[in-house]
């Protein structure tokens, strides 16, 4: 396992190691993001930093969306619908695969480019049913091994629906492309990053809660305005109105992309350099959580021994009982106003 990761450590796929543990990231001083040279003798390994190298590396991105079908006020359910399509971007090369089952004609190869700085151009694969959609998905990925994998809202929405929808047909995710749930609901790969851009969204776009959708987002980060639909439609547009259902449906990819590009990549990865995490941990822990990080590492440069967290003496009382520990519930600034004007 270590000589694997020293084989990564001395190319540009440094950016995506994601399961290494944060006490090895601090024993060893080494930070996803950074540049080292790799000298293996007899067995010993030897990481040295080029500290003057601050260019970064060029991953493989890729920003994928998908577009299901649903019964009338109903939420997608991956027991009974299906995926209708799937959108994706990679290194700014725009693709589109169709259900022709639910889709009810060919799509053509088309461009979508809402900014000038946001060139979307796309090339349309109509495959005949949901499972041909779905290894050709599989199959793109493991041809152009994205590095880097970007959604928004994929851990709740988007990576269960595309597993449960291959489970029911027979295809296993986590052997096709290596990724799966962990304990804690994220989708995580020991061989590429998942970044859900909702995540960062939520915790450094300072954006009001209500505003946290991709439309709303895309308006206040990338200025301009994405196509939009009522869910309520878009099964029907399927049938109806397929070319339609298509432009919307590449919106979403092209808005992950360049927000992910723009905002959450040079972010993150900025951070990767001074906290001893993973890019997915990075993302997703808390302010609170980073700011520990970035003291315990100081405090072990500098031959400081870290204090344990303090803990209050037991002294509350429930009800005449001397409790033994309290949960604290905790809380976030809600745009107060906001219902009222809406």
């Amino acid at each position: 396992m270590f000589r694997t990761m020293c084989a990564l450590l001395s190319t540009k796929v440094l950016l995506m190691i994601t399961d290494i543990k944060s006490s090895w990231l601090t024993q060893v001083d080494i930070r996803i993001g950074k540049w080292y040279d790799v000298e293996v003798k007899h067995g010993v390994t030897t990481l040295t930093c080029i500290e003057e190298r601050l260019q970064r590396a060029d991953p493989v991105v890729l920003a994928f969306d998908i577009e299901t079908t649903k019964l009338p006020l109903k939420f997608p359910d991956p027991v009974v619908d299906q995926i209708m399509m799937i959108s994706y971007m990679i290194d700014g090369n725009g693709f589109l695969i169709t259900n022709r089952e639910i889709v009810s004609e060919d799509i053509n190869d088309f461009e979508y480019t809402p900014k000038p700085e946001f060139p979307g151009p796309f090339v349309v694969f109509n495959e005949p049913d949901e499972r041909s959609a779905l290894e050709r998905f599989f199959g793109h990925i493991k041809e152009a091994r994205p590095t880097v994998i970007a959604t928004y809202n994929g851990d709740t929405f988007d990576w269960p629906f595309v597993e449960a929808r291959a489970s029911v047909l027979g295809i296993d995710m986590y052997t096709e492309i290596g990724f799966k749930k962990n304990s804690e609901d994220i989708y995580q790969s020991h061989h590429c990053v998942h970044m859900d851009c909702y995540a960062w969204v939520n915790r450094d776009s300072y954006l009001p809660q209500g505003s946290r959708g991709l439309k709303a987002v895309t308006v206040a980060k990338l200025g301009y305005d994405p196509d939009e639909l009522d869910p309520e439609v878009m099964t029907r547009y399927a049938s109806e109105r397929p070319q339609t259902l298509a432009e919307y449906s590449v919106s979403d990819a092209v808005a992950t992309y360049y927000l992910y590009m723009k905002y959450i990549h040079p972010f993150i990865f900025s951070l990767c350099t001074i906290l001893p995490l993973n890019p997915d941990d990075v993302l997703r822990k808390g302010t609170g959580t980073l700011c520990e990080m970035l003291l315990t590492v100081q405090a072990y440069r500098n031959g400081i021994v870290l204090p344990n967290k303090h803990k209050d003496p037991p002294e509350e009382f429930y009800e005449g009982h001397l409790l033994d520990s309290q949960t604290y519930v905790g809380g976030h600034v809600e745009s107060i106003e906001s219902g009222g004007f809406r």
